[in-house]
């Protein structure tokens, strides 16, 4: 019975490396931009919105109102949470926007004449 390195099997024998070769190195990974400043904005509103929202909802639970005002804090409750909603929809927008490159993956800021 022979039982040479050669003929055995080892746990590392069925593995298949994903990285790849230290040949090739590392690939190059482009510098991220800045958000913008429509994606500052936009978060701004959604901070503001949230605000709002939280002191119409503890006022309408706080304060006894008379028959009709009460409808009032209701409105500006639900115009909040729309605003929120849309304000976080633009900042996703604007994120996506700026994660993009500019026509056809060349930057329009990017451009040398030399």
């Amino acid at each position: 019975m022979e039982t040479s390195s050669d003929s055995r099997n080892t746990p590392t024998d069925n593995v298949i490396r994903l990285d790849p070769p230290a040949s090739l190195g590392a690939p190059e990974v482009e510098a991220g931009t800045p958000p913008g400043r429509g994606h500052g904005l936009a978060i701004l509103g959604m901070a503001l919105c949230a605000v709002i929202a939280i002191a119409a909802l503890l006022t309408f639970i706080t304060i006894r109102w008379p028959e009709g005002a009460g409808r009032y804090v209701q409105t500006i409750f639900i115009a909040a949470g729309a605003g929120f909603m849309f304000s976080a929809s633009a900042a996703v927008f604007f994120a996506m926007r700026d994660s993009y490159a500019i026509g056809g993956g060349e930057r329009s800021n990017d451009r040398s004449d030399d």
